[in-house]
């Protein structure tokens, strides 16, 4: 059919998109046309009036909604279609719509598709202006997220990986500008053609392409061609040189082993089942044998002692099975603290010897809300020299109260900001105290602090003398979790200055929190845990030989 018979009377796209966030044409009846650019199938289609206004103003692109309607749609057909106006999405996050459909007329096919180039940052009006329009954007990108890639839902950033707020600026003024600046860089993409192909964070693209819709809770980009990758491969861990010590730091994302007895499944925060278990505890062997530890402090683990039932035993297996060594564990009677999780500290005794007996602080500021943390006094046998490790989990960012000093005061903190200030300040002053009584003031702090590198907890930690192992990296900024897109740091290792001059490296491997859950992965350490961990080498005896 030419071209011709679409040209009757009818509403353009752009009138019914409008200027604002709703269309003005809200449930009226009508014909428009346009070039189909999308097909969602059994959902609906997008089109666009390459013709139409283009002013900038309003969108020349219009989503139809043709749930379970028979239609025979290609790409490149210029379509005229009848049906009603609508807004379809929550709240006032909405997108404008064509839907209960009662007419679908296919006028010419094969015609050029219309092409939109645009560039990131882009504004809220910005974006509401260009709703539904085939977009191009020949510019750098770097994914940001990729939790859900499973689901081909990703998030690309201009100009790197997008930091927590807080991550970089100080909490108030700042650090809003910055959450500002991220939502104005951002733009949340749907991978429609190559979403099983894995693409953690930090991948960039040279260009990207799709039509800007919009999943019923906001805008996503869904992709009408394949990704040009810019290929980088990241460098892998090598094992600790002779003589050295390496402590790893590792989330263990609730390691719960039911009974110990092959039974207790579900778990209270774990696992559902027991071939979930053991799934688990393979992807953390692999992350053992990867990192090739001799001191690993863990948080997470399942607090129910130390006997053969217990998840702590389970844990020394998965280490002697990834390591072929003999592993111990940090003890004492009965549970390290009141939560159902907790911290703890495993050891190779071929390479370490704890001094005296484990400490746990429990003082009122950890008794709801932190988790206790540990303290032991080890030494290496290689040098003879001493050290204290102190293993830390404070107080998370969720459930938050309604008011009072704990709530959350939209400063970029979070809520419970005070609590885990508090308990920061009281487990640096303990350390203190511990280490200039065993060790001569070296003292190793580790753990998931649950406040991102400018926060006050952070802040008072290194106020009290301790240096942050990692503060930069060679990618502008460290992290070791990302959270709606947004990476910062909530593992740390801090050393006192005593032990700093024996520090020979620390790292934050990014193996978790940059890689999708629920896919098959390429290797079996990746994605053992939702937090990257973190690692340190210590030396204490000089090398034989310099150069």
């Amino acid at each position: 059919m030419p071209a011709s018979a679409c040209e009757i009377d009818h509403t353009t796209i752009s009138a019914i998109q409008g200027e604002g966030e709703t269309s003005p044409m809200l449930d009226e009846e009508l014909v428009t046309g346009g070039v189909a650019t999308l097909l969602i199938p059994s959902i609906g289609f997008y089109i666009e009036d390459p013709s139409a206004d283009d002013s900038g103003l309003t969108s020349n692109g219009l989503f139809v909604s043709s749930p379970g309607l028979s239609t025979d749609v290609s790409v490149g057909d210029q379509l005229l279609v009848s049906g009603r106006v609508a807004e379809l999405g929550e709240n006032s996050n909405t997108i404008s719509a064509l839907t209960k459909i009662n007419g679908i007329r296919v006028c010419a096919s094969h015609q050029v598709l219309p092409e939109t180039r645009v560039a990131l940052p882009l504004n809220p009006d910005q974006r509401e202006a260009l709703e539904g329009m085939l977009l191009s954007f020949n510019q750098e990108l770097v994914i940001s997220n990729a939790y859900n890639a499973a689901e081909g839902l990703q998030t690309v950033n201009l100009g790197g990986i997008m930091p927590a707020p807080t991550e970089l600026a100080r909490p108030g003024a700042d650090a809003r500008a910055l959450a500002a600046k991220n939502r104005l860089t951002s733009l949340n993409i749907e991978r429609v053609k190559d979403y099983k192909k894995i693409l953690p964070v930090g991948t960039r693209l040279a260009a990207l392409k799709g039509v800007l819709g919009h999943d019923g809770q906001g805008l996503r980009l869904i992709q009408v061609e394949a990704l040009r990758v810019i290929v980088t491969n990241p460098a892998p861990i090598a094992p600790p040189l002779e003589g050295e010590i390496r402590v790893v730091g590792l989330n263990l994302l609730n390691y719960f082993n039911g009974n110990g007895k092959g039974g207790g499944f579900p778990t209270p925060r774990g696992a559902k089942t027991i071939d979930e278990f053991s799934k688990q505890r393979q992807r953390l062997s692999a992350t053992i044998a990867y990192t090739s530890p001799h001191l690993v402090a863990v948080m997470e683990l399942e607090n129910d002692g130390f006997d053969e039932f217990s998840a702590a035993y389970n844990f020394i297996e998965d280490l002697e099975k990834a390591t072929g060594k003999d592993w111990s564990a940090i003890s004492i009677d009965g549970p390290v603290g009141g939560d159902v999780i907790s911290v703890g500290l495993f050891y190779q005794p071929e390479r370490l010897a704890p001094s005296g007996h484990a400490r746990i602080l429990t003082t009122p500021e950890f008794q709801r809300l932190s988790r206790v943390p540990m303290a032991q006094q080890f030494q290496d046998k290689s040098s003879g020299e001493s050290f204290l490790v102190v293993v830390n989990h404070l107080k998370s960012k969720g459930s938050c109260p309604a008011d009072g000093r704990n709530a959350n005061l939209k400063d970029g903190q979070g809520c419970w900001n005070l609590a885990r200030t508090q308990a920061a300040k009281k487990m640096v002053q303990w350390t203190l105290s511990l280490a200039d009584a065993s060790t001569q003031g070296k003292a190793l702090i580790l753990g998931d602090m649950n406040a991102y590198r400018m926060e006050d907890p952070i802040t008072a930690i290194i106020e009290a003398g301790f240096k942050d192992l990692k503060a930069t990296s060679d990618i502008g900024f460290e992290f070791s979790s990302i959270h709606f897109g947004a990476a910062g740091t909530l593992d740390y290792a801090f050393a006192s200055v005593q032990l700093r001059p024996f520090v020979q490296s620390s790292r934050i491997l990014h193996i978790n929190s940059t890689y999708p859950q629920g896919v098959d992965l390429p290797q079996p350490w990746l994605r053992s845990s939702d937090h990257d961990p973190v690692v340190v080498d210590l030396r204490f005896r000089q090398s034989a030989t310099s150069d």
